[in-house]
């Protein structure tokens, strides 16, 4: 099991609606499970869905693709909700301070993942999309005591919408958008809102 110990005094951050504080850590690779001194690597491991209260807490995160001109790809970090046979397998490591991930379907091609900052894309956990701003390790607290774990998020936030999907041959999924303030901004009337298949949680690292 990876444990962390702080060093020196981190901001800590009340999330009340689940009794927990988060503190972030420095964005560093080091503040990941499975760091290696000699390469400046940490990882890999997998990402999953964490305190949601659903059925698919637990399970690992995958990845949607799309191309806007048939060369150019971008996509977005997923969980599946049933996952079908072309749902990629999804595995993470952080290099030179950044979170990556490879798709079992594209095994030679590290992705930068990062949250998308254009308001058409709402937050959302993705790779090629700008512009965007980098993912940040967490450490979370109940009562004081730290609990397990390394959680995703960003901006004072370890906090995601679990925002529900069909995308048809892709199967049924949940988009991954980070919930804060900052993250947050004003949204037009016709963009969709979370309803009562959508969920709120975190996103922690398992290794």
């Amino acid at each position: 099991m990876f444990s962390f110990q702080l060093k020196g005094l981190l901001a800590l951050l009340p999330l009340a609606v689940y009794g927990v504080t988060i503190a972030p850590l420095p964005r560093s690779c080091s503040s990941y499970p499975g760091y290696n001194n000699a390469t400046g690597i940490a990882g890999p491991w997998a990402v999953v869905a964490d305190s949601t209260g659903s059925d698919f807490d637990g399970k690992r995160a995958g990845a949607e693709t799309f191309t806007n001109n048939g060369m150019d790809r971008f996509g977005f970090i997923t969980i599946p909700r049933r996952p079908i046979a072309s749902t990629p397998n999804v595995t993470f490591r952080c290099t030179g301070d950044k979170v990556q991930a490879v798709l079992s379907n594209s095994p030679r091609t590290w992705l930068n993942i990062e949250i998308a900052a254009s308001e058409n894309w709402q937050s959302s956990l993705s790779y090629n999309l700008q512009p965007s701003y980098p993912v940040e390790p967490f450490v979370h607290y109940v009562d004081g005591v730290q609990q397990p774990g390394i959680f995703l998020g960003a901006r004072n936030s370890s906090t995601w919408n679990f925002k529900f999907n069909w995308g048809g041959n892709a199967g049924e999924y949940y988009l991954l958008r980070l919930s804060s303030p900052a993250a947050t901004k004003a949204r037009r009337q016709d963009f969709p809102v979370l309803d009562d298949r959508d969920w709120t949680g975190f996103l922690k690292i398992a290794t």
